[in-house]
């Protein structure tokens, strides 16, 4: 018997390993192909170069970066997987990046500087700059030429290497965050799906699922080289009947392992999964034993209405963050309960506050906890610490037990395990519940026509999604969101509407004295805004049609607020009353149920 077993095991040990060398063979073919990819991606920069140099006409020039730039799509999934860091500058946006960990300013390099070179209107061709571009952006991509064959390439890589760049093309490439003054992300969209099907046929086996997939992705192709049209483009029937049928199948290759469950995710699965919110909160909590579960929940939610935690025993978090205003207070800014007046900001929406990277208007806390320590310790809210209440509760017989059955490893009520229960409670408050999300997920056909359209124009022509990234609609980036966005935009004191003056409140400069951020503030969600008036910061605007106003307008620019570091582009929004009143009906039915 004992024999058997060892043969057993040496079998499927043989088997594993037979499994593996195939998987490295694959993963040989797939570098091989993309080194091929490389050099002719260096081969259509350089023609793009001899073209900037010879001054030949800017038609010519503007189709060669055209070459390059889909060549650059083809593999972009293996770049943007391995180099996360260096893709920044290869294809990131052409602003600054800020470091605030050193107060280093960083210039836009890249495909987008470029494009901004060759396609903006109104500025006059640099030779020399583009040529130094250029050859920047070459030693770029020749860095990850020469080490990406040295990458691991895993099954579990494969597969989230593939379902990311199908994320890619939803959130950057089909609304037009990758290529801002060219409008050829549709085109680039086919080619991404390309570097997909042929990633997929060089990694797998040739088998009939394969071949399968690569129908289905020509189907997509198909799709896109019928319908060219940026503006009219049909994003949500792309996104539902081609993009998730490749996902679906795309997983069905892959089945997740014990070993898979050691690396947290921000979310479950692949494109499908995420566009349903298959969201994992406990990737955004940066503590060991901050993993939630039902006693923690329910403590939470008691401590959400808790009174004492305040120094004045009359306040909670419900005070400002009403369930029945959707986690709001409807109040321009909020109430200022200890000392009379308001505070200085206008209340956010707790609902999907878990997704996001960093916390407050100003990005200054990393995670829930340390947000609700600020909260806590502020003389203006709270004015009781943590630790003070931790130890107040400690005496409360029934809190005692209900921290117990919360944190059974814990010896003692401490500061952490009261923000860390709050947190919990809040990190439940990410439903996906919206009509919309009914419809994404197939648990109803009805969707109106006049939503439909408003998503179609948010994620294209009105450019809404170029900031407020899909699923989630706020700002904090997919698929990897570590990195929480923030926008100079130019909000006003008063609703004026020519001659404005810049509200006062200069935001992330407050807490980073860069240039680059003054009056820069974190790009919130957009989910149940019907039911969070007033809007931005300060409450300025009453109204949905305020605030599409001000963005058809380009921001502050448009409304007199000269401003040198402007993050939102400049030239006014061609969007008629019918296009404004169909965004409005989509944000409608990003409604949670109540």
């Amino acid at each position: 018997m004992r024999r058997f077993s060892f043969i057993l095991v040496s079998s499927l040990s043989l088997l594993v390993y037979c499994t593996q060398i195939k998987k490295q063979h694959g993963g040989v073919s797939v570098f091989s192909w993309a080194e091929n990819e490389m050099a002719q991606l260096e081969q259509l920069l350089n023609l793009l170069d001899s073209s900037i140099l010879k001054n030949e006409p800017l038609p010519i020039a503007q189709q060669k970066f055209f070459d390059a730039r889909h060549s650059y799509k083809r593999i972009e999934l293996l770049t943007e997987y391995y180099f996360q860091g260096l893709t920044k500058r290869i294809n990131g946006p052409a602003l600054p990046d800020i470091k605030v960990e050193d107060g280093q300013v960083w210039p836009p390099h890249g495909f987008q500087v470029i494009e901004q070179a060759l396609f903006d209107s109104q500025a006059e061709i640099k030779k020399d700059f583009i040529h130094n571009e250029i050859q920047l952006l070459l030693t770029d991509l020749r860095f990850v030429r020469y080490n990406l064959p040295i990458q691991p390439l895993l099954n579990r890589h494969a597969q989230e290497l593939l379902q990311h760049e199908l994320i890619r093309i939803v959130a950057f490439g089909l609304t037009g965050f990758d290529s801002p003054l060219a409008f050829n992300s549709i085109s680039e969209a086919k080619y991404a799906l390309e570097g997909i099907r042929l990633f997929s046929e060089y990694f797998y086996e040739k088998t009939t699922e394969i071949q399968s997939i690569s129908l289905k992705i020509k189907t997509a192709q198909h799709y896109l080289e019928k319908y060219t049209d940026f503006d009219q483009f049909d994003r949500l029937v792309f996104l539902k009947n081609y993009l998730f049928p490749v996902s679906s199948q795309l997983a069905s290759l892959y089945q997740s392992s014990a070993d898979d469950l050691r690396f947290t995710k921000p979310f479950q699965g692949g494109l499908v999964e995420w566009a349903n919110g298959q969201f994992n909160s406990a990737f955004f909590v940066n503590y060991a034993n901050g993993e939630k579960n039902p006693y923690k929940d329910s403590l939470g939610k008691r401590l959400f209405y808790e009174t004492r935690l305040s120094k004045s025993k009359k306040i909670s978090c419900a005070n400002c963050h009403q369930p029945r205003l959707y986690f709001t207070d409807g109040k321009q800014k909020a109430t200022n309960f200890l000392h009379g007046g308001s505070l200085p900001r206008n209340t956010p929406s707790l609902f999907y506050a878990s997704l996001q990277a960093a916390q407050f208007y100003d990005l200054r806390s990393v995670t829930l906890e340390d947000q609700i320590n600020e909260v806590m310790d502020n003389k203006n809210e709270f004015d009781l610490s943590a630790i003070a209440v931790a130890n107040m509760l400690k005496e409360d017989a029934s809190y005692h037990s209900d921290f117990k059955k919360a944190f059974p490893k814990s010896e003692t009520i401490g500061s952490y395990e009261v923000r860390n229960a709050l947190a919990s409670y809040v990190r439940n408050l990410s439903p996906f519940s919206s009509l919309f999300d009914q419809y994404l997920r197939g648990a109803t056909t009805y969707y109106p026509k006049e939503a439909i359209r408003g998503f179609n124009l948010f994620m294209g022509k009105a450019k809404c999604g170029t900031c407020h990234f899909f699923p989630v609609f706020n700002g904090t980036l997919p698929p990897w969101y570590t990195k929480a966005e923030s926008e100079i935009i130019g909000v006003p004191a008063t609703a004026s509407w020519k001659n404005a003056q810049i509200d006062s409140d200069r935001g992330r400069y407050e807490i980073n004295k860069m240039d680059e951020l003054l009056y820069a503030f974190k790009t919130p969600t957009v989910r149940n805004i019907s039911f969070t008036a007033p809007y931005m910061h300060n409450g300025v605007y009453k109204s949905l049609a305020e605030v599409l106003l001000f963005y058809q307008r380009g921001g502050g620019a448009g409304i007199g607020i000269p401003l040198s570091h402007q993050s939102l582009p400049f030239d006014t929004l061609a969007l008629s009353a019918g296009d404004k009143d169909a965004l409005i009906a989509f944000l409608s039915s990003l409604s949670d149920k109540q």
